[in-house]
């Protein structure tokens, strides 16, 4: 899947370390989830992003924990 990074956030202080974002907007966006991780250089809001991995379903929306990606030019 490929988009652009509307939201990105970490987890809550005193929580597991996760870096959170939501790539693209609207009905097609889906929540990707790095778990272990609190930054990762280049996942900022707007940037365009490829991710690769398993959607699943987390109160009926779509997922996808610990994707491969690449951070498009």
């Amino acid at each position: 899947m490929t988009g652009a990074l509307s939201q990105v956030r970490a987890g809550a202080p005193g929580a597991p370390p996760m870096l959170r974002a939501e790539l693209g907007d609207g009905p097609g966006a889906v929540t990707v989830i790095w778990l272990g991780r609190t930054s990762i250089a280049g996942i900022e809001p707007g940037r365009a992003l490829t991710v690769e991995g398993t959607l699943a379903l987390r109160r009926g929306r779509p997922v996808m924990y610990n994707p491969r990606y690449e951070l498009d030019v």
